[in-house]
């Protein structure tokens, strides 16, 4: 069995001309689903190793660059069993 895990949660809704997200992310929102996230990892037997935000980039309005934060890439890893 491979020790680690690797769970990715968006941090952002996805924004297109064409689709709006019904259940944009706000902070709140986004902290409960890292909760839970965490907690359910540790129930199941898992440590958590790394939270990575992952940017993308972005155009404004033709001329102005910016970047977001599209999600958190989150990394766990199968913990030693207590002795």
């Amino acid at each position: 069995m491979y020790p680690y895990k690797v769970e990715y949660i968006y941090a952002a809704p996805e924004k297109r001309k064409w689709y709006q997200s019904k259940n944009p992310v706000d902070a709140w929102t986004l902290a409960k689903e890292l909760e839970a996230l965490l907690v359910e990892s540790h129930s199941n037997g898992y440590e958590l190793i790394n939270i990575t935000p992952i940017l993308t980039h972005e155009v404004i309005q033709g001329s102005f660059a910016a970047s977001r934060t599209d999600g958190l890439m989150v990394t766990f890893q199968k913990a030693e069993p207590a002795e």
